[in-house]
């Protein structure tokens, strides 16, 4: 089902090796839990009758898995369209890469290695996919449904990170 890495280990990469062209955005939610990691989302999306885990990618928060621990789902390997943002087109699951953080940000905040795994992970899948940072979208900004990730997980500062991250690394 899920492959845990380590941040920073390359296990990112999908079977294969070959990522397809179809990602587009990233969009970032939180868990609204206090604890969990892929295998008990992918029981409960399945529970819901889903095919399978709707994310590509779960940071732990140090409950059901260690803190920051990036778990890579099957959709991620597949390459396969999430299950994780519906919008009346569809488009941010076919063209939206879905992460997922541990824990319930409109009461607390992300762990600091939670925040530097997704710093990490989303500076990865922009450079690898060709996404612009302007483009990691938070779920509810685009369903105006949710206020999932919650107010104390900003993507803005994000973005920037990894924009700033990207600018550093040019020659």
């Amino acid at each position: 089902m899920t492959a845990r890495t380590a941040p920073g280990e390359p296990a990112w990469f999908p079977r294969g090796g070959k990522i397809s062209p179809r990602w587009t955005t990233i969009v970032v939610h939180h868990s609204a839990t206090p604890n969990g990691g892929a295998r008990s989302f992918d029981r409960y999306h399945r529970n819901k009758g889903w095919d399978e885990l709707g994310y590509h990618f779960v940071i732990g928060n140090g409950t059901d898995t260690p803190d920051g621990m990036v778990e890579v789902g099957s959709r991620w390997y597949k390459q396969k369209h999430g299950a994780h943002c519906k919008t009346p087109d569809n488009y941010f699951n076919e063209h939206g890469i879905g992460i997922c953080l541990v824990g319930d940000f409109t009461r607390n905040r992300p762990t600091q290695r939670q925040l530097a795994s997704l710093e990490r992970l989303v500076g990865f899948l922009c450079d690898r996919c060709d996404i612009s940072p302007a483009r990691v979208v938070s779920h509810g900004s685009v369903t105006h449904k949710t206020a999932c990730p919650g107010r104390f997980l900003p993507i803005a500062t994000v973005r920037h990170a990894v924009a700033s991250a990207s600018a550093t690394s040019l020659p």
